[in-house]
């Protein structure tokens, strides 16, 4: 895994398009019913792999790059661009007051290092100091503001989207969102920016700004397991079950080792409760309600024949015939042997 302070305090060309770093390997599960704070599920969620790093000897290689930054900073102690750089190293060896006291001494070398002042914001949010980091992140806003450095770019992208984190966390809604928008402006393509600016509208209960966000995110990344959790959340509340299930759905196939997507999925029931419910309905002469929940039954398990067939039943019923006939090529797809859907498509497409 890279490092966070590498990854974002120094230049990077390598990033996979709509995949950022700071999301790649650390689900954020942040709404339980609701907008819950970036902080408040087990810490910065960007940086918990610090966390699980303990400090490291010459027998490993960040032990050997900080003895080798160490020799380098001998020979040029004022070179605030080496300072830096063995700050980050020292973080990622998860010794913070060592990484900070380098950083600092950067800063004194070249006031305007932005670098610098970036890893000192992500030390602070690390140690939970919201207010020191802000006032980091907002000093390379200010360092960079007019400038078109694609590196200096990156590093103001990256201090809106922490503020913007921060202001979520504090539920400051709208003061998130000014920050996202902000580093969106930069960067177009952060598939978790959109979703933590879809965060921000839905604590302004903004559900349809919400939405919009979260589908940007997916385009960028279709496998985005909270966006697909988050919008199933919101269209469970607009009481869209089928839909709800659609995206819990992708949520925890995206995250089968995340509960969250799982107990929501579980909430909707079984594809085999859908399709009893839908055919005492269907028995009840209600069609339209029946192919609601043939619907469900679909999106809880796209690979139920059961559901598929029962799709076409009560599109049938319905008098929805290319509905129904497409469920029973959907049976088909499934079990190309199906004796039901072959007689039900039969049946629609008679031969001319």
């Amino acid at each position: 895994m890279q490092d966070v302070l590498e990854v974002t305090a120094s230049e990077v060309s390598d990033t996979a398009p709509g995949k950022s770093p700071r999301t790649d390997t650390i689900l954020r599960w942040l709404v339980i019913l609701g907008v819950v704070g970036v902080l408040a599920l087990g810490g910065l969620f960007g940086y918990s792999v610090w966390q699980e790093q303990q400090t490291e000897d010459l027998s490993t290689p960040a032990g050997r790059a900080i003895a080798d930054f160490k020799q380098r900073v001998k020979a040029s102690p004022n070179d605030a661009p080496l300072r830096v750089r063995m700050g980050e190293a020292l973080a990622s060896a998860g010794l913070y007051d060592d990484a900070v006291e380098q950083l600092r001494i950067a800063i004194k070398l070249d006031p305007k290092h932005t670098g610098a002042y970036l890893d000192l914001g992500i030390l602070a949010m690390q140690k939970k100091e919201t207010k020191t980091a802000e006032g980091y992140f907002n000093k390379v806003i200010e360092l960079t503001t007019g400038s078109e450095m694609e590196d200096v770019n990156q590093r103001r992208e990256t201090a809106f989207f922490y503020i913007g984190e921060i202001a979520l966390d504090a539920k400051r809604y709208e003061d998130a969102a000014a920050n996202f928008k902000a580093a969106l402006r930069i960067r177009r393509d952060a598939s978790d920016t959109y979703y933590l600016l879809a965060q921000a509208y839905k604590g302004m209960e903004r559900s349809d700004a919400a939405m919009k966000q979260l589908e940007a995110a997916l385009a960028f990344d279709p496998n985005y397991a909270e966006a697909h959790y988050l919008m199933g959340q919101i269209y469970l509340e607009e009481d869209d079950k089928i839909n709800a299930a659609e995206h819990f759905r992708l949520a925890a196939e995206a995250a089968p080792d995340q509960d969250l997507a799982q107990e929501a999925l579980a909430g909707l029931g079984t594809a085999e409760d859908a399709v009893a419910n839908g055919r005492e309905l269907l028995a009840d002469g209600k069609p339209k309600r029946a192919l609601e929940a043939a619907l469900l039954a679909r999106a809880l398990d796209p690979k139920s024949v059961e559901a598929a067939l029962f799709h076409g039943e009560a599109a049938e019923a319905a008098g929805e015939e290319k509905a129904a006939i497409s469920a029973y090529k959907a049976v088909l797809e499934i079990d190309a042997e199906n004796e039901t859907a072959k007689a039900a498509l039969a049946r629609l497409q008679p031969k001319k």
